[in-house]
């Protein structure tokens, strides 16, 4: 895999391809969430008819979209991680939008922020869990924003932002590190040049490194040893491992750690067509592969879509899709605002 130095047009594509692809995601896995396994035939319509415009439906965004667009835009107006800000926008959107499916513990987090009127915004997060805190993966299913705006950052720059984002929600070094890990495949699939011939092995090799530095302050390595496990498919040349098995092997779960992995693996298996499903897409190849592991279906199809979008760019998201997806407008004008903001291609 090669990094390089992008057009300001081609930045851009990924930048608007990263956060639509998430919410994409997001909406077409929301009605399949706490399924499993997945039929492959009502996916396969489902999908097919979205494609072919048989359905006028608009499809609503779950929590998942709510917490980055609120990501997104502090970013925008603070042009920095703030963590305050960070909280007031999501305990605001939450209270504003309470039925969009957030979790009981987050729910908690949110109600003890408010009541607290932000006087310490990563203490109800701390306090979780009998203080070990939360190893859910909400911090990683917000965190594109954070890779789009960090993308010129150095590691220890970038990884000190994720953090002080995740931190408002979860303490937990497995909620965190996902969160790290899915900002980093987000961050490597925008610098990947999509013309060159694409290593997988190499892509995941890159991931690795990064996480390797991380876990070893830790007594376990979920992460890395899940890396492990995807490159050991493609060693093996195992590819063509079903949905099924993929949810029994990486995780399907709301745990970060058993669904960031499955969210990479989707993006990579998206890049070669699939059995069950025809298309000559790779995004939405991605999309399907991701929604039919089933389990936590909209946060691993966001997370899988954000970094094929970052990697594809806009170009290849369908118009039939993005049309089908509430709040479109908003994320496109979102996504347009972080790359004038943060999308300097000369650094």
């Amino acid at each position: 895999m090669t990094s390089m130095v992008l057009s300001n047009s081609g930045l851009l594509s990924k930048f608007r391809g990263s956060m639509i692809g998430g919410l994409i995601g997001d909406c077409l896995g929301a009605p399949f969430e706490g399924d499993s396994p997945i039929s492959k035939r009502i996916l396969g319509n489902y999908i097919s008819n979205l494609l072919s415009g048989g359905s006028i439906q608009i499809l609503p965004y779950t929590d998942d979209t709510c917490m980055t667009l609120s990501t997104a835009s502090s970013l925008i107006e603070h042009k920095k991680v703030d963590a305050k800000d960070l909280a007031k926008k999501y305990v605001s959107e939450f209270f504003s939008q309470p039925k969009r499916g957030y979790g009981y513990h987050v729910i908690t987090v949110f109600n003890s922020l408010k009541e607290s009127n932000f006087e310490d915004v990563f203490l109800p997060a701390k306090m979780q869990f009998n203080g070990s805190g939360s190893y859910g993966n909400g911090a990683a299913m917000r965190s594109a924003p954070v890779a789009l705006f960090g993308h010129n950052k150095t590691d220890e720059s970038f990884k000190i932002d994720i953090e002080e984002c995740s931190h408002v929600t979860h303490t937990h070094p497995n909620g965190v590190n996902g969160a790290i890990l899915q900002s980093y495949a987000v961050k490597t699939a925008l610098k990947c040049d999509v013309s060159k011939e694409f290593d997988p092995l190499d892509f995941i090799s890159q991931l690795q490194k990064k996480m390797e530095t991380i876990e070893t302050k830790e007594s376990k390595s979920p992460y890395c040893e899940s890396l492990k496990k995807i490159k050991d498919i493609y060693l093996l040349n195992q590819e063509d491992i079903s949905a099924e098995e993929i949810a029994e092997y990486l995780g399907n779960h709301v745990s970060a750690h058993k669904s960031v992995p499955t969210a990479i693996y989707s993006f990579l298996r998206g890049m070669k067509p699939l059995s069950e499903f025809e298309s000559s897409n790779p995004f939405i190849r991605t999309i399907y592969f991701a929604i039919s592991v089933g389990g936590d279906t909209d946060t691993i199809a966001s997370m899988a879509g954000s970094i094929a979008g970052a990697y594809y760019g806009i170009e290849s998201i369908p118009d039939e899709l993005q049309n089908r997806c509430e709040l479109i407008e908003e994320v496109r004008k979102l996504a347009d605002k972080l790359y004038i903001t943060f999308g300097d291609v000369t650094s």
